[in-house]
């Protein structure tokens, strides 16, 4: 079983999100974790501020045991021409990047463990969707580390990496997808002469609730929806008039597209 000591590569939201998680759950203490982010000093300083984690230089991630790359895609190349002296393959190596698999991690870092995760914007709230992928050298006991540190902040699932993109089309961009029928429900309540807070509010709520009951009785969506449709009633008639406007092709459509574009990622 590998030690404690974690590095992360970036000090950006998704990093300050599993930092407050993870030192929050008690899963590790303030100082085994070490960040580094030359490139953002105000960012690393105020990580270090807000937690009480170590602000390191470059140096220190050769002790670490786990290094989590919690930086753009299009960082990663520079990240192994500034740090790869210290990436050595005795360590766990955890990848939020989208469109960056764990061949191309694994082919930068000789000999290396590398999971593949796709997190979303609900980790600041300690409920995100997680799902990741263990390369080819990364064994069970990584995989198990892998869950501890991620679901204190939301719940995990192991998944194929070649369903790595349809995660990111679902629970990745998930949330814009949510926030956009928020907006459209609040936009037609205002239509209809509502006071555009009060539109917000209500819309932004029915969301939460409608989540939590889903969460916590695992009702099936589509056995809720049913529960509260009745024949002829209102719901009813939005909901027939929803799909007679493509509202389901437009949301498989969304996917697909968001499917199709983490592939192309992927590739490139």
């Amino acid at each position: 079983m590998r030690g404690r000591r974690t590095a992360f590569i970036g000090t950006g939201f998704m990093a300050r999100a599993m930092i407050g998680g993870i030192v929050g759950a008690g899963v590790r203490r303030p100082d085994e974790i070490v960040t580094v982010n030359p490139v953002d000093p105000e960012g690393a300083a105020a990580v270090t501020a807000e937690y009480g984690v170590i602000r390191g230089e470059p140096s220190d991630i050769a002790p670490a045991d786990v290094v989590i790359f919690a930086i753009k895609p299009q960082e990663f190349d520079n990240a192994v021409r500034m740090y790869g002296e210290y990436f050595t393959p005795d360590k766990l190596y955890l990848s939020i990047m989208a469109g960056i698999g764990t061949e191309r991690i694994e082919s930068a870092i000789d000999g290396a463990a590398v999971v593949r995760l796709m997190p979303n914007l609900a980790l600041s709230v300690a409920k995100s969707a997680v799902a990741y992928a263990p390369g080819k050298l990364a064994g069970e006991d990584d995989c198990a580390l892998t869950e501890e540190l991620f679901s204190v902040m939301g719940k995990i699932y192991r998944v194929s990496e070649d369903m790595i993109s349809v995660v990111t089309a679902v629970s990745g961009s998930g949330p814009a997808y949510f926030c956009l029928l928020a907006e459209e429900m609040a936009a037609a309540a205002v239509e209809a002469g509502m006071d555009p807070e009060v539109a917000e509010a209500l819309a932004t709520q029915t969301l939460v609730g409608t989540a939590a009951i889903l969460e916590n009785t695992g009702v099936p969506a589509a056995e809720l929806r049913r529960r509260v449709t009745s024949k002829k009633g209102t719901t009813e008639a939005a909901l027939v008039a929803m799909a007679d406007s493509g509202f389901g092709e437009a949301v498989k459509r969304g996917v697909e597209a968001a499917k199709n574009r983490s592939d192309e990622l992927s590739r490139s």
